[in-house]
């Protein structure tokens, strides 16, 4: 089970005759898409477990509901969760649905990366999770609190348009790629540029650290790929040269090897240091997408030529497993166990397969548009997916079926990252970014039913309907006087929180009234204006939110006719 004390601490709640007043009923804007009950057939024998699904009514219970949340039927859909959740409480797919939809209905607001002027480019979290670090065509990269979402040193800045970033293994370090080809090395404490000297023709659209953060690799779209010292910022290998673009590097886990993508219709695999050619995994069309397994042993490869292929690392050759999509592919990745494999496709499908057998674990995700990538969680029972209509959504592993609804990106290609602990994900798009806290896999108490009955007449006029207060009085007592510490007892204290007490999501540590205070304390016309939305329940908070705005110089009207500051 996750470590979930430091979330335990008392909480003040609000009885239930004044929880109808204070829930807030803002959301994250959803992309409405109709489930669908037919699943393309691909002539694959589909392995699912019988523990992976929950019996039939339940699970029809469940697809109604997400189809009625869709639509903005909320309360149908949350009466609907209740009675599948009685008739099976470790049905996880209604459980997780209910977890998201009941903290959308129970608050708007939600930490926020803002500041940036131009789209984010790439999102990620450091190794240790109390940092993110962001990429935008604004020519800066920047490193927030993971906690707080303020920004902790000033913007990197660079001459061109930053396309990638990461962080090194011991979190220490931050390298960046740039449109015009520049790769630099930063302090990720002090944001002083480290090294500079790096370049390569055309965008340097990935980059990465060796795992002991002394060599850092890019590859470019002008096909070209090197390794360099991370501390002098010489190069360590020769120019490595392709015909077409180089899509993606990456090192083996024990650092000796790179691993190239290219356009030249094979994955190279190198020796780190002197760049010396191991093997080449030929394919039969441009590969996008090459990744080691966690032990090294095996690497996967997806390309333009509608398939991922597993390779043997020390010999180079295939390993027989191949698997097969209708249109080109842009990403294959592992599952941390390496058991699983999970990729991304032209043909609107994300697929999950077994590692071994190249058999499909499930029927295919199906999407509206093509599928740019698709990746794991952390402990492997969920993927995330982005695809081409701007939306992120997330699955269940092992059941093929979405856990919350998509979260529509307002521009740009979305990114996202799970949190190294595990409870919330990272979502990049347009000029900013959000955390979203995950729902817990345990099974549901039987309490949530209750909870998801009385959510169901909040907003519902039909007054044979109306709230069982006193139920929802006991419940709120049995809660704030237990002593457990599981992740469905912290949400249900959160759920029941006096708002000015009520973090801003289930599993952050930052209350609403300290989280406007340091928007305010930010103090640009974003975060102020941010902080003005969530401080309208509250006179006093938006009476020092506005006089902040007031200070502010007037907005002056940009050359696309937008107004800023």
């Amino acid at each position: 089970m996750l470590s979930l004390s430091p979330r335990s601490r008392p909480q003040r709640l609000l009885p239930a005759s004044a929880l109808m007043l204070s829930l807030s009923l803002g959301s994250i804007r959803l992309l409405a898409q109709s489930v669908s009950s037919t699943q393309e057939g691909t002539g694959v024998p589909i392995s699912v477990t019988q523990t992976s699904m929950p019996p039939a009514s339940s699970y029809v219970d469940y697809l109604k509901a997400f189809e009625l949340a869709e639509t903005g039927s909320k309360s149908a859909a949350f009466r609907l969760l209740a009675e599948g959740l009685r008739s099976q409480p470790d049905n996880l797919e209604a459980s997780r649905l209910a977890f998201r939809l009941l903290t959308e209905q129970r608050t708007s607001s939600g930490l926020r990366l803002q500041g940036h002027t131009g789209v984010m480019t790439s999102a990620s979290y450091s190794p240790d999770g109390t940092k993110i670090l962001t990429t935008s065509t604004d020519k800066t990269a920047r490193v927030w609190d993971a906690r707080t979402g303020l920004q902790l040193i000033p913007s990197l800045e660079h001459e061109d348009e930053v396309v990638t970033g990461v962080f090194s293994r011991d979190g220490k370090k931050i390298a960046t790629g740039t449109d015009d080809g520049k790769i630099a090395i930063w302090d990720v404490n002090t944001g002083k540029k480290l090294v500079s000297s790096m370049e390569l023709q055309g965008s340097a659209w990935s980059v990465s650290f060796s795992p002991d953060g002394k060599i850092v690799a890019a590859a470019s779209e002008g096909g070209k790929a090197r390794t360099w010292d991370v501390a002098t910022g010489k190069p360590l290998s020769p120019l490595i040269e392709y015909h077409e673009s180089a899509y993606r590097i990456s090192f083996s886990h024990d650092g000796k090897f790179i691993l190239i993508a290219n356009g030249d219709n094979y994955a190279d695999l190198r020796d780190s240091r002197t760049g010396v050619r191991i093997s080449r995994l030929r394919q039969h069309n441009t590969i996008y997408s090459a990744q080691f397994s966690p032990d090294d042993k095996r690497i996967v490869t997806a390309g333009e030529d509608a398939t991922a292929e597993i390779w043997d690392t020390q010999s180079g050759t295939p390993t027989g497993v191949v698997m097969n999509h209708g249109f080109g592919l842009a990403t294959a990745e592992f599952s941390g166990d390496a058991s699983l494999v999970v990729t991304a496709s032209k043909d609107h499908t994300a697929r999950i397969w077994n590692a071994n057998s190249g058999k499909l674990m499930v029927a295919p995700l199906q999407h509206p548009a093509p599928v740019g990538r698709a990746s794991f969680s952390l402990d492997n029972r969920l993927v995330a997916t982005v695809a081409g209509d701007k939306a992120m959504r997330l699955w269940d592993t092992f059941s093929g079926d979405q856990v919350m609804l998509p979260i529509v990106i307002p521009a740009g290609s979305p990114d996202f990252s799970f949190s190294p602990d595990g409870l919330s994900i990272l979502i990049a798009g347009g000029s900013s970014g959000w955390v979203l806290d995950l729902p817990p896999n345990d099974k549901a108490p039987s309490w949530l039913a209750d909870i998801l009955d009385f959510a169901s007449t909040l907003n519902n006029f039909d007054q044979a309907r109306k709230p069982d207060l006193v139920k929802m009085e006991a419940l709120r007592t049995q809660l704030s006087t237990s002593k457990a510490s599981d992740p469905w007892t912290l949400f249900g204290k959160w759920y029941f929180a006096d708002i000015t007490q009520r973090p801003i999501s289930p599993w952050s540590h930052v209350t609403l009234e300290s989280y406007v205070n340091l928007l305010i304390a930010k103090g640009d016309r974003l975060s102020l204006e941010y902080a003005k939305v969530l401080s309208r329940p509250f006179p006093s908070w938006l009476a020092k939110v506005n006089a902040s705005l007031l200070k502010l110089p007037p907005e002056q009207p940009s050359q696309s006719g937008r107004v800023t500051n």
